[in-house]
């Protein structure tokens, strides 16, 4: 059996989840059981692991229509492998439909991460409806939580049994004794990832506003792009622009982190899994979560949650984690013990068992 990803993620994503997530569970299939479309990529991912030969796209540069570009050179080769036919099932890796008409007959199957596109927020017609086709025409439709699945029920015609739900792995960096240092001196709490709406990073930021004066040593670190003049802004009338800091974070520098942040606070109120809760659990980094979307059934009772609406229910979160050094080791011992649950290991060989079913 080979199973063909094709080039759409490591293309247009440099980090991000769900360039993460097929990193995964390629680098764990058999060699001979995968095969990827793409040879434009600056994913940081694909670089860990060496998972073809990639080659940089001005790494360094950012200009407009940079990730439009790669993506229009990469359908080339990606619509070359599909014609070739040298596989046994097509796994899609992002929306666009330029694949489906080259694909013939051959079984295709595509993950749902989230239906983000489609909240009031962040809609996006096109996307929406590149959705509509992929799903359609998959065979079968990977759902990455139950959560997900719910909604891909909800927002699509979509027959029940055409959805498998899997659950992302989580894997841990070995750290050499060159890693034992701290990244930073001070304490922080950790947030980690983009800073969207959705992210609800305001409610987050407006909570530890109200409390920061009674921890001065506290931080806040981020780990993606520098702040925005109107987050700037934001925190200059909290009265907090000095406690918030950004680490553009590769993947060792981000283990570390976790391994270090007094906590790691997720206050999304919509996500299709939350990666980041397993990899902060893996760590031994106590979580706290907003109480919405999937995060219950990924984190059960291993985390402290609050009402993601609700500035004075983070703070009360936050406090309790900030007030209690036996808190904080009491939630890093069972989320230790809930991410045992999880593996990429598992989560591979459960998309092979999908991909069998077509054959």
């Amino acid at each position: 059996m080979k199973v063909l990803f094709d080039h759409q993620i490591f293309s247009s994503q440099r980090f991000g989840g769900v360039s993460k997530y097929f990193a995964e569970i390629i680098n764990v299939m058999p060699k001979e059981t995968r095969d990827i479309s793409a040879w434009l990529s600056n994913n940081e991912y694909v670089k860990h692991y060496s998972l073809f030969k990639a080659i940089p796209f001005f790494p360094n540069v950012e200009f407009r229509g940079k990730g439009r570009i790669m993506s229009e050179l990469g359908k080339i080769y990606s619509l070359y492998k599909i014609r070739q036919g040298q596989f046994d099932i097509f796994h899609q890796t992002n929306f666009d439909d330029y694949c489906i008409p080259a694909l013939g007959n051959k079984p295709m199957v595509t993950t749902y991460h989230d239906v983000n596109f489609l909240t009031e927020s962040n809609y996006n017609e096109r996307m929406m409806n590149l959705q509509k086709k992929s799903l359609s025409r998959a065979d079968k439709v990977i759902a990455i939580s139950q959560n997900t699945k719910n909604d891909l029920l909800k927002f699509f015609d979509i027959k029940p049994e055409k959805i498998e739900v899997i659950h992302h792995g989580v894997s841990k960096i070995p750290l050499d004794p060159t890693h034992k240092s701290r990244v930073v001196d001070f304490p922080y709490i950790l947030y980690v990832g983009m800073r969207h709406a959705f992210k609800n990073f305001k409610m987050f930021v407006h909570a530890f506003g109200k409390i920061a004066h009674r921890y001065p040593e506290v931080n806040i670190i981020c780990t993606r792009s520098q702040f925005s003049t109107e987050e700037l802004k934001m925190l200059k009338q909290l009265k907090i622009e000095n406690r918030l800091k950004v680490i553009l974070a590769d993947e060792i520098t981000l283990a570390r982190l976790y391994r270090d942040a007094l906590f790691f606070v997720f206050p999304s109120t919509y996500e299709g899994f939350g990666m980041p809760i397993l990899e902060a659990m893996i760590y031994g980094c106590p979580t706290a979560l907003a109480n919405a979307s999937c995060f219950p059934e990924i984190a059960e009772d291993a985390a402290l949650y609050f009402d993601p609406n609700d500035i004075e229910s983070i703070a009360s979160v936050l406090e309790q984690y900030l007030n209690s050094e036996e808190v904080r080791k009491l939630y890093a011992s069972k989320g230790l013990e809930r991410v045992s649950a999880f593996s990429w290991e598992k989560c591979a060989q459960q998309h092979m068992n999908v991909y069998k079913s077509l054959l």
